[in-house]
């Protein structure tokens, strides 16, 4: 598994950070390669993926493994394409900074092959950093 880590400090208070953040359903907002992200309606803390693009998608069940308000919310996958990760939140005297890592396998199919093109590593690097950047403009701009 590849493991990345991105920080980036928003202009916002971290309750206001941590509160858009935590509710799973908004990540596609910011998240560009995120296409859906839905709750378990039985399982409480479990939610369905799916990412890419069309054609190119890739699906994964994830659970929450660690909930901290206001401080952290880390998850891994338990079915479909690898991965686990945290975010931390952190109140600094401009607003919050933001801690994303991710660890991933890289996926097989067109997708895989695609991304083994471009370097993973590389990939997740801008990827991570520009979602981040999409997020801070959304929190500080609305």
């Amino acid at each position: 598994m590849l493991e990345r880590t991105v920080e980036l400090v928003v202009a916002a208070p971290v309750a206001k950070v941590y509160e858009l953040w935590a509710d799973l359903k908004n990540l596609p907002q910011w998240m560009q390669y995120v296409d859906r992200v839905s709750l378990d309606p039985v399982r409480l803390g479990y939610s369905q993926w799916r990412f890419g693009r069309e054609p190119l998608f890739v699906e994964w069940t994830a659970r929450i493994t660690r909930k901290i308000p206001l401080r952290l919310v880390a998850w891994e996958s338990v079915a479909g394409l690898a991965n686990r990760g945290q975010i931390e939140f952190f109140p600094v005297a401009a607003g919050c900074r933001l801690r994303l890592t991710v660890a991933v396998a890289a996926p097989g199919g067109l997708v895989g092959a695609f991304i083994q093109q471009v370097g993973l590593g590389h990939w997740l690097d801008e990827n991570l950093l520009a979602d981040l950047k999409r997020f801070a403009r959304l929190v500080e701009h609305g």
